[in-house]
């Protein structure tokens, strides 16, 4: 299995719509600071939380199925490699929360 289904698999084992927002529009206003500083500074900002770090996964897997998922996960939104890596690294992720992990070069 190729990395990219993996991201999906496991973004997918977080529900943002039950867990965060009652759906996708009010899932996309709730991380409108976290998108926004991404956008600004190129990070995944420190102050943010496990829930939102994944409910943020969770949408990007959801607008990528919803967008016909043409491109690869990750070509589409190259932004989750470094949501991955801010997970795993995350003082309170827990083992059922951590990305798959990255292949080697």
């Amino acid at each position: 299995m190729n990395y990219d289904q993996l991201l999906i698999e496991w973004a997918h084992t977080y529900n943002g719509y039950e867990r965060l927002a009652a759906g996708p529009g009010e899932l996309f206003e709730l991380l409108a600071p976290l998108r926004h500083e991404f956008d600004q500074h190129g990070m995944v900002p420190d102050w943010a939380g496990i829930d939102l770090l994944r409910g943020w996964a969770f949408y990007l897997v959801r607008a990528h199925r919803h967008s016909g998922g043409y491109e690869p996960f990750t070509v589409e939104y190259p932004e989750v490699f470094a949501l991955a890596d801010a997970i795993d690294k995350h003082s309170a992720v827990t083992d059922s929360d951590r990305p798959p992990p990255r292949p080697a070069n």
